[in-house]
């Protein structure tokens, strides 16, 4: 199977892709990233907020990772937020998590060390 690498290091709608939008690979950026719409594939970036289309067979590594509604997969951030609205069937491996009232959460956690992006310090 190819998959394409995505390099969103460029302003794309300053991050934003729309909810209309379906992308089937990877996506890497070394900036933030708010996905409103469905992507099948890997993301790693420093930011990544997650909107309420449904995110399959992904897996997640970022600094900092907002789920405002549904996602399937892995997750590794030092920070994980799930607000009211999210819906998660996922493995988190964080630093930090913070789960809001009405989030739906099923899935292991593991604590990890804070990951360090790009060889940043």
């Amino acid at each position: 199977q190819i998959r394409e690498v995505v390099d969103l290091a460029f302003p794309l709608l300053d991050g934003q892709l729309g909810a209309d939008l379906t992308i089937v690979g990877e996506l890497v950026s070394t900036g933030d990233i708010k996905v409103d719409g469905r992507v099948d594939g890997n993301i790693t970036c420093r930011t990544l907020t997650l909107g309420g289309q449904p995110l399959l067979n992904s897996e997640i590594a970022a600094e900092t990772v907002r789920i405002c509604g549904t996602f399937n997969g892995q997750v590794r951030a030092n920070k994980v937020v799930l607000t009211k609205d999210a819906r998660v069937n996922a493995d988190i491996a964080q630093e930090v998590l913070e789960i809001e009232a009405g989030a739906i959460l099923e899935g292991e956690i593991k604590r990890l060390a804070p990951i360090r992006l790009n060889g940043a310090s």
